[in-house]
């Protein structure tokens, strides 16, 4: 009996989480989430006094394990690999651990021939990097992971994945082509959603808001706070593992992934902190799109086809910071309660009641960002693009003039500046 208890259940359970990860190389770390619900549950059951015969009689005392069984620790190795893979390969290396695990052999092959996947790429990249860099020093880490925990977090909730951290960049991918038809038209919309959000919280966050009154920050970067500039596009790629056995990386490369890259790399340039293109606007469900700002008609470096981009306004400099109640209230839940919270949102956004443009009117720091624009700033735009659109560049001037200085913020309308320049 104890054999079974102490030696062949542990090895059978060792064998079905392996099998587990062969098959779904993401859930190991759902596993590593219930191996510590099972190990905190463990932690607040009673312990029972036993009785035990000694040479003075008997006595009642508390029987405490002070040593860890060496199957137990072999399981949670199981479990920490599993979950180290998955953070470390993501999405994109989920065939290459899942095919290696099938082989019977002991030697890796990650050099595995790459897929052909249609998907969504976010780019965003942290504004001002170099300066803060050289003022941060050795707390740049502490900075950039404080920035990817917001980002990969709202872009998870909203069924994407982080792919690639690059220093002060982020890669991130929706596999639309993974979805029924139906609902692709929403992962665009979750695509372009997540990063409404993203913008959201870094302007809310009470960590992110003290290297506002970062002295050295300051004197470097008057009015500093942390921003980030975005780009998303929609084409294909080639999934798959690059580098040579001495290192690889699961990636997605393909001209589509650049674009997403140059469209972010352009934000500066338009004075817009989000830049879509046309094939992702269209792949948008309509009442979700009519949003969406056209602002130029261009030919990105390394196309040969002409797209329009848009821009969706926000104005986030007037959002308050999260208050330190509110901060605590959502640090409370453990990192089980965290991730069940997080799936079931998951599951939640692709029911056909939750629709996603309804936020724009329904989430209140969505619509603080964006009552700064009036419809009357909108329509005089639109008149002044179609015109320098059709080359009636006489008129786009006057209206896009009259556009330039319609904000209330006393900043000037990037997109308007930027297409008077041109022409």
């Amino acid at each position: 009996r104890d054999v079974d208890k102490l030696v062949l259940l542990p090895i059978e359970r060792m064998i079905g989480k392996v099998e587990i990860i062969r098959q779904d190389p993401l859930y190991a770390i759902r596993l590593g989430d219930l191996q510590y619900k099972h190990e905190n549950s463990d932690k607040k059951t009673p312990q029972t006094a036993q009785s035990v015969s000694s040479k003075k009689g008997k006595q009642r005392v508390l029987v405490k394990k002070q040593a860890t069984l060496e199957t137990k620790i072999l399981e949670n190795a199981i479990i920490k690999l599993g979950s180290l893979l998955a953070l470390g390969f993501g999405e994109a290396g989920s065939e290459i651990i899942g095919q290696n695990l099938d082989d019977d052999n002991a030697t890796v092959n990650a050099m595995i021939p790459g897929s052909k996947v249609d998907a969504i790429y976010g780019f965003c990249d942290i504004r001002n990097f170099t300066t803060t860099t050289e003022v941060l020093q050795e707390k740049t880490m502490v900075f950039v992971n404080q920035v990817a925990e917001i980002v990969h977090r709202i872009v998870d909730e909203h069924l994407g994945a982080a792919n690639k951290n690059v220093g002060e960049a982020f890669l991130l991918v929706w596999r639309i082509g993974l979805y029924n038809h139906h609902l692709r038209a929403k992962i665009a919309d979750l695509a372009v959603m997540s990063f409404i959000q993203v913008v959201a919280e870094l302007n809310r966050s009470r960590q992110l808001a003290q290297y506002r009154g970062h002295p050295a920050l300051l004197a470097r970067l008057p009015n500093f706070r942390v921003s980030l500039g975005f780009g998303l596009h929609l084409g294909w790629s080639i999934e798959g593992a690059i580098g040579s056995e001495f290192k690889i990386d699961a990636s997605y490369v393909s001209p589509h992934v650049n674009v997403a890259s140059r469209l972010e790399a352009a934000t500066m340039e338009y004075g817009v902190t989000i830049l879509l293109s046309e094939p992702l606007v269209r792949a948008c469900n309509p009442p979700f799109s009519r949003h969406f700002r056209p602002i130029d008609h261009v030919k990105l470096q390394g196309s040969n086809v002409p797209t329009r981009l848009f821009t969706v306004d926000l104005h986030h400099e007037g959002l308050p910071v999260e208050s330190a109640i509110s901060e605590r209230r959502r640090k409370i839940t453990n990192r089980y309660q965290e991730r069940q919270m997080r799936e079931q949102l998951k599951a939640e956004v692709l029911l056909d009641s939750y629709q996603v443009h309804r936020l724009v009117e329904t989430d209140k720091d969505v619509r603080r960002m964006r009552e700064h624009f009036s419809v009357e700033f909108f329509q005089e735009f639109e008149k002044g693009y179609l015109n320098y659109e059709a080359g009636e560049w006489d008129v786009a001037e006057r209206v896009l003039s009259v556009t330039r200085d319609m904000l209330p913020s006393g900043g000037g309308d990037g997109p308007s500046m930027t297409l008077l320049k041109f022409m």
